[in-house]
């Protein structure tokens, strides 16, 4: 679905459903160089389940337009804006990686709207190497490819998953050459800059749900658990896949996503 912000074509997927205005609405966060195809497991999911989806391409990310925000704080100004245009006073947000990030500023700037936090695969701070930023600014191409690379583990990437048919890489691939192509290098040196994640975490006051990768070489396992740690009420559950759990492990995660949205009522 495409609407206009202040004079910019953006593209938010809502499952191809048009929005009811009194179900309970779920806001999905893409991370670095990705967009709302990160999701698309878990966007037609809970559409069949009653809810409200958006996940929202930001500005330069797949379908949408406008200029890039370049750090985490844009980012969450960015999605609040989006939000009081759609008219959303309350939602739960579910990020990945880069989009952990996102959720916990917003969580801290903006409490008033949020229900509900699952954090997928997400720390409190994701630093990035230099040589990956260098890469993803003289070579775009060349970074897609390690980033799906060390995304993947051996579960996905010889494409031994629950999906048939399904390439992990070459989707993956697919998804990041959707987007501008100074996306990725713009989007890790947001990550990179971030140092407010910690102090974020510790005023969250509800309860949330972490779920985590034991095989995760972007944002590593022990770094998730930091962030757990560092919440006051926040479960979490480890699944046997890599970084991009969304798509090695969409069953999974779509139930524990359920299952923590039924202990919100």
């Amino acid at each position: 679905m495409y609407t206009n912000l202040k004079g910019n074509k953006v593209y938010f997927s809502t499952g191809g459903l048009n929005l009811v205005k009194d179900n309970e609405t779920l806001c999905f966060v893409h991370g670095a160089g990705q967009n709302h195809y990160s999701f698309t497991q878990q966007i037609r999911y809970f559409v069949s389940q009653g809810y409200n989806v958006i996940a929202p391409d930001f500005p330069g990310h797949g379908f949408s337009e406008g200029n890039q925000t370049i750090s985490i704080e844009e980012d969450m100004l960015w999605l609040v804006e989006f939000l009081a245009f759609l008219k959303i006073e309350k939602a739960t947000f579910i990020g990945h990686s880069q989009g952990c990030l996102t959720i916990l500023e917003l969580a801290e700037k903006n409490p008033e709207l949020v229900r509900g936090l699952v954090f997928v695969a997400g720390a409190m701070s994701i630093p990035v190497n230099d040589f990956l930023i260098d890469t993803a600014i003289n070579n775009p191409e060349k970074a897609y490819d390690l980033m799906v690379t060390w995304g993947q583990d051996n579960y996905g990437s010889f494409s031994i998953s629950d999906w048939p048919g399904h390439n992990h890489l070459a989707e993956g691939n697919a998804v990041m050459k959707m987007n501008d192509p100074s996306v990725l290098s713009t989007d890790l040196k947001s990550c990179n800059s971030y140092d407010n994640g910690k102090q974020a975490a510790s005023t969250i006051k509800i309860n949330c749900l972490a779920v985590l990768a034991k095989f995760d070489m972007m944002t590593p396992l022990k770094k998730g658990l930091q962030m757990v740690e560092n919440i006051k009420q926040c479960d979490y559950k480890i699944l046997e896949c890599g970084h991009f759990l969304p798509i090695e492990k969409p069953k999974e995660l779509n139930a524990l996503i359920k299952n923590y949205l039924n202990s919100l009522k």
